[in-house]
């Protein structure tokens, strides 16, 4: 029986938040990182203190440019800065330093993987530059009343806004589309994408409307999201009560709701601002900003191949799946890794194997230190593996040893007697002598008992053999080719 089809279509879009990853603020030139304590890192500007005059970080525009060219917008020659009036005890100025009405670019798209099928086109709106706020700390000491802490630490760190069309049809499609925009901004070294110390979060307005009316629903947004799995569950959780309430003919408020993970809920926060209730401006203290064709030029012939290319290309090239060479591209240092092993002479599949069991299994591409094993070390032990000069089993013992102290592979199988034992007939014999009953049972049709013996003798061969060739020795005694002798 047919499943009825639903009654409301869910309609998402997203809002995405993304720390530029420059050393300087975006207005002033205190540090963006340090390691001391709340609100050392501030001076007048990003306080907004009077008489304090905001420069534009040269970088953060770069970098900014940088994500849209990647997301095919249209970058403006000309762009403005806005102030965005709201009050809130982590904004010191009471307004944060934005772009409306004439943002850094217009338009892109940004492209999901797809499994043999053309890919999913998710278009942009804009994407434009801004100053983080600071942070609040609530907190209710012991035996003294809650209160909250401020930290302006985070104020005037640049952001790139990223913003969405409402195109995402489900949480699941929305969770994708972010894990996709981190491994691009990533790649291209424009944000760190720590979902976790919030320089990578988002937004997520939802709405509902009937499946045979193209009117879009009443819109809720969702703040500050910080992981793809809140997202999910966030959504999901959303688009179920807006459902109930539409089913029970009630309206839905347009509302600017939080997750709570706790209960697996989204709770009410405020009435939700429209673009009219933040009273933008031009800021008067800052002129417009306004790009050189031959910068654009330049900033466009330095991006690096993008991770939809590289995962195609990967596909078409090295016979990958769609799903191996989506794991190899999610960081731009593991895809490089992989690229170096096989300039260093390794088959593509065996090196794409051996990085996504074992390499990926200590080292996950996300932070500055090198791959566990240089590329030249790790392509050579491959070689010896696939010249069947060592066991699988030896190779990841191999392994172990250049992770832990280095040195050149064909000189530890040497130094360890690693190699691959080649005169296996005694051991097999032995094997067989030592087990008559399982020697009866394989030649009364129990043929599942070829492996048996094969594991009994690699034990004894410390996995000093090629399980192939055991195997063919063991068939070869026990379809009587040659009878074991009693030991």
């Amino acid at each position: 029986m047919t499943p009825p089809a639903p009654r409301f279509t869910t309609v998402i879009g997203l809002e995405v938040h993304a720390q530029l990853q420059t050393t300087t603020k975006m207005f002033c030139r205190c540090p963006t990182q340090g390691t001391g304590g709340p609100n050392g890192r501030v001076c007048p500007v990003c306080l907004g203190l009077p008489g304090a005059l905001p420069v534009p970080n040269q970088e953060a525009v770069r970098l900014g440019v940088r994500a849209a060219l990647a997301l095919g917008c249209q970058v403006q020659p000309s762009s403005q800065f806005a102030r965005k009036n709201y009050f809130y005890p982590d904004l010191p100025k009471g307004y944060q330093i934005s772009q409306h009405d004439r943002p850094l670019a217009w338009g892109g798209e940004l492209v999901l993987p797809g499994s043999g099928a053309e890919p999913r086109r998710i278009p942009l709106l804009r994407l434009h530059l801004e100053e983080d706020a600071g942070r609040s700390q609530h907190v209710s000491p012991p035996g003294e009343p809650p209160a909250t802490l401020l930290d302006f630490d985070r104020c005037g760190i640049p952001l790139v806004e990223i913003v969405t069309r409402p195109a995402l049809g489900s949480p699941q499609e929305a969770s994708d589309a972010l894990k996709e925009l981190r491994t691009l901004l990533r790649t291209l070294g424009v944000c760190d994408g720590n979902l976790e110390n919030g320089s990578f979060r988002c937004d997520a307005n939802l709405s509902l409307r009937p499946a045979d009316d193209p009117t879009l629903g009443t819109r809720v947004e969702i703040k500050n999201l910080n992981s793809f799995r809140h997202l999910r569950l966030a959504l999901e959780e959303e688009t179920a009560r807006q459902t109930e309430l539409l089913a029970q003919g009630r309206p839905v408020a347009p509302e600017t709701r939080q997750f709570d993970p706790s209960s697996g809920r989204t709770l009410v926060l405020r009435n939700k601002e429209e673009s009219k209730d933040y009273r933008y401006f031009p800021d008067p203290d800052l002129p417009e900003l306004v790009l050189a064709e031959d910068w654009l030029h330049a900033q466009r012939a330095a991006l690096p191949e993008l991770p939809a290319a590289r995962r195609a290309r990967f596909v078409r090239e090295h016979g990958l799946s769609d799903y191996e060479a989506g794991v190899l591209v999610t960081e731009r240092a593991v895809a490089d890794h992989y690229e170096a092993l096989l300039e260093a002479g390794a088959r593509s599949r065996p090196a794409a194997s051996w990085v996504l069991n074992e390499v990926l299994r200590v080292w996950d591409g996300s932070g500055d230190g090198p791959p566990p094993v240089p590329p030249a070390a790790l392509a050579e032990l491959l070689a010896l593996l696939g010249a069947g000069a060592i066991t699988g089993t030896v190779a990841k013992q191999v392994w172990e040893e250049l992770r832990q102290h280095g040195g050149e592979p064909a000189a530890i199988v040497t130094r360890l007697g690693l190699g691959t034992t080649t005169d296996l007939d005694p051991t097999v014999r032995r094997v067989l002598a030592a087990h008559p009953t399982q020697v009866a049972q394989y030649r009364a049709g129990k043929a599942a008992l070829l492996g048996f013996f094969i594991g009994q003798a690699m034990r004894e061969l410390r996995g000093r053999a090629d399980a192939t060739g055991l195997g063919r020795r063991f068939a070869a005694l026990l379809e009587g080719e040659d009878e074991p002798t009693g030991g």
